[in-house]
């Protein structure tokens, strides 16, 4: 049964591994939303495969293996919020699988992040950790070079927008990239400071090297970012960069002034001091809109200067003011519970502010109040607002207490130089592991301040969302002082399972294979919908209406119905026109039974009821 369990703990250990790697590198040309949808389905299959591979790990050793954390009561605390928001809510289809196109938020995601955390927790190991962090870098780098590759226009021809300008890789919004990559950059300085230690003890050529490729991640990042032209971005970089440099250097502070012994400051002021010089070089030398004006390449009077054309545009700052207000209304008259997780983009018609009409998004469709925190007000009210509150601040007032108690390592005591002589021979990753634990978890937590600035002035979406979940996984296995439970003996060894083991193996198995295929019927059929819509707006209707038929046969979405509705009541107009009488009215009667199922299931779908206007007038 031991090779079983070690499969199970490498199933799960390559599964987290390849779910930070490929979350924020997948997108697929085929998909109706082709960034988010597909990101969403990875952590879904992973869920999956970890989760599985947990239970049949339980069932093998014969015991419930959960390992105890900071996080777990405002978890559930979160969840049982999530819970009461979804069966409160005015569409619960919406609320169960989120806004299609948008897909984070919904409770299925929200379940599968709260289940990624504790599966890390309880099988995970430090040394799995840090390899998770590799990949986790890697994939960063890999978005990061596809993003500076964006700006030289690399893709310029396969975008409607103006990817040289702002750039977004494959996050799918400058927005999103921005966010995903500032909660990262803290882990460049952590690793900077770590290999800077550990030259400090032991005096070798490759640690040397390392330094330097933490320094060029850094500003392979930066420059990303700046591509971005992300101003929400910019203000989450502007928090972790404070946060980190401010915490290592007060806790340096106070520890000295209690005798104890830390990194010499000159290393870790020069480690500040080289990074803040990159930092002020590239936010020089790159054009931004926050850049000062007077550092702005200046037209020269000879020059030739073409009149900009005013686009009329309302600044988005404004706009979302006045999304602001509504998402607050929302709350005034939802106060408890919202009007059900992810409807906002159904609420919000109710109580949309009049000065909302004067902008130049007037006929826009807002699924989000581009706060996070007033979208959890507005749909899940108080409690749910209360609760997401709740987990920032645990995570925040346990990282703080940790660093301040457990910031002395073994090495910082070590006063003779013979000491350091007899750990020379000692494993790298141990002569170092108190700063090193320290040092990343102030990586996590100005990488989740981060995450705190950008969704105030926008939404999670799926990539930054799994960071949001699981840096406080990361850091609790970093804190703990044990290995995890993965690495415990099991209580009982049995070399032959019982019956009853087998069928609960064989039930576990065979529910996570229809999970899977119910999944891959996700995928289909989202396939086949963004196949209609193509052949749709290139009128070939007949064979849009085919590719909705089957969509809606392999997954009932309410846009689904909706759109094979829509598709129907043309051709029925067609068939009219050609004198077809008898099929006109089928395809017609069949328009208002998809209009009636898409309603039925979405009631409060605004888009679905002007759909239904075009039916009938």
């Amino acid at each position: 049964m031991s090779r079983l369990n070690k499969i199970c703990n490498s199933v799960i250990a390559y599964s987290f591994y390849l779910l930070f790697f490929l979350v924020p590198l997948i997108m697929t040309p085929w998909n109706y939303e082709l960034f988010e949808f597909n990101k969403m389905l990875l952590v879904y299959f992973f869920t999956i495969l970890i989760i599985s591979s947990w239970l049949i790990k339980m069932v093998l050793q014969k015991r419930i293996i959960f390992q105890r954390s900071f996080w777990d009561i405002p978890l559930l605390v979160f969840l049982i919020s999530q819970l009461i928001s979804f069966f409160l809510s005015i569409d619960q289809h919406t609320s169960l699988w989120g806004y299609y196109s948008r897909f984070n938020g919904g409770l299925v995601s929200l379940v599968c992040y709260l289940l990624l955390y504790w599966a890390f927790v309880s099988n995970m190991d430090k040394d799995k950790t840090r390899r998770t962090l590799f990949y986790l870098l890697s994939s960063a780098t890999l978005v990061a070079v596809y993003g500076l590759a964006e700006h030289f226009g690399i893709d310029e021809q396969a975008w409607v927008q103006d990817v040289r300008n702002r750039v977004f890789s494959t996050l799918g919004q400058p927005n999103w990239l921005a966010a995903w990559l500032v909660a990262l950059i803290p882990l460049t300085w952590s690793f900077a400071l770590i290999e800077n230690f550990k030259l400090q003890i032991v005096n070798r050529k490759n640690l040397k090297f390392n330094r330097y490729i933490y320094y060029l991640l850094f500003t392979l990042y930066y420059l990303c970012l700046l591509y971005t032209k992300s101003r929400s971005g910019i203000l989450g970089f502007t928090a972790s960069f404070i946060v980190f440099w401010g915490i290592l250097f007060l806790i340096s502070f106070l520890k000295r002034q209690k005798n104890y012994s830390l990194p010499p400051t000159v290393y870790t002021l020069k480690i500040f001091a080289i990074f803040t010089f990159f930092i002020l070089l590239l936010t020089l030398l790159i054009p931004t809109p926050w850049q000062p004006k007077f550092l702005k390449p200046q037209t020269s009077k000879n020059q030739v200067v073409s009149q900009e054309i005013p686009t009329g545009g309302t600044e988005s700052g404004e706009i979302r003011k006045i999304v602001w207000k509504g998402a607050l209304e929302i709350w005034k008259h939802y106060p408890l519970f919202g009007t059900g997780g992810e409807t906002f983009a159904y609420s919000y018609y109710w109580y949309r502010p009049r000065e909302h009409n004067d902008t130049s998004e007037w006929d826009f469709l807002y699924n989000k109040a581009h706060n996070e925190y007033l979208n959890y007000m507005a749909t899940t009210g108080t409690v749910g607002l209360l609760a997401y509150l709740g987990l920032i601040g645990t995570f925040i007032f346990w990282s703080l207490k940790g660093s301040l108690k457990n910031l002395k390592s073994q090495m910082l005591n070590l006063k003779t130089k013979s000491k350091i002589s007899k750990l020379k021979n000692q494993k790298l990753s141990d002569l170092s592991c108190g700063f090193e634990f320290c040092a990343l978890r102030f990586a996590f937590l100005s990488g989740f301040s981060s995450i705190l600035v950008t969704n105030f002035f926008g939404f999670s979406v799926v990539a930054v969302n799994l960071l949001f979940f699981l840096f406080p996984a990361l850091s609790a296995v970093l804190a703990s002082p044990s290995q995890g439970v993965n690495s415990l003996p099991p209580l009982r060894q049995h070399r032959n399972l019982g019956i009853w083991s087998w069928v609960a193996i064989g039930v576990i198995l065979f529910c996570a294979l229809r999970f899977l295929f119910c999944l891959a019927q996700y995928w289909s059929a989202d396939k086949l919908f963004a196949l209609s819509d193509r052949l749709s707006k290139s009128d070939q209707k007949a064979q849009a209406f085919t590719q909705l038929q089957r969509a809606v046969q392999i997954r009932p979405e309410p846009l689904y119905h909706d759109e094979l509705g829509i598709t129907a009541a043309e051709l029925a107009t067609t068939a009219f026109q050609q004198k077809q009488a008898t099929l006109s009215a089928q395809l017609a009667e069949m328009a208002i039974q998809e209009s009636n199922q898409a309603l039925k299931l979405s009631p409060y779908n605004i888009n679905f009821w002007k759909n239904r206007t075009r039916l009938f007038y």
